[in-house]
């Protein structure tokens, strides 16, 4: 009878410990993603939304995207001590695309697909060494990739 009851609270505690990374994971910032501007997004996630032009953070993605709905980017920088990367769309309804916390041995390397509703400006922002940079590349898309009007049929008048 103990061997029963120590096996089901082993049961019991090894299922907590395996649900609890689940519950972190799912602490996420949703008024910063729900924000419809982009000052009030970055203000969301970093905490303010003064920003630096830096050279020193490398964006990459197409200038002409045939479809808005997977638009490869990479972000590479060299910046010291980054703590925040974010990935923002201007134009589309909820700016902030990609929201990353990075750990202090991390190297601030990034691929990814973001959604773009119309053509726009793509901007990634780095926190570090406690400041915010930011670097832009205009995107111009040939087919919509959210909202109404993402129809073949219209995409071709």
């Amino acid at each position: 009878m103990q061997r029963r009851l120590f096996v089901r609270r082993l049961g019991v505690a090894t299922a907590a410990l395996l649900l609890a990374p689940l519950h972190a994971l799912a602490n996420w910032n949703r008024r910063a993603f729900e924000s419809p501007a982009i000052d009030a997004a970055l203000t969301e996630a970093f905490g303010r939304s003064d920003t630096i032009t830096a050279l020193e953070i490398e964006l990459k993605l197409p200038t002409t995207a045939h479809l808005g709905e997977l638009v490869p980017v990479m972000v590479l920088t060299h910046l010291p001590k980054v703590s925040r990367l974010a990935l923002l769309v201007h134009e589309n309804p909820r700016p902030l695309a990609a929201l990353f916390e990075l750990g202090p041995n991390t190297l601030p390397e990034l691929a990814a697909r973001i959604r773009l509703s119309q053509s726009s400006e793509v901007s990634v922002v780095v926190e570090s060494d406690g400041q915010l940079f930011r670097n832009s590349q205009p995107v111009q898309i040939v087919l919509s990739g959210c909202g109404p009007g993402n129809d073949n049929d219209e995409a071709a008048s």
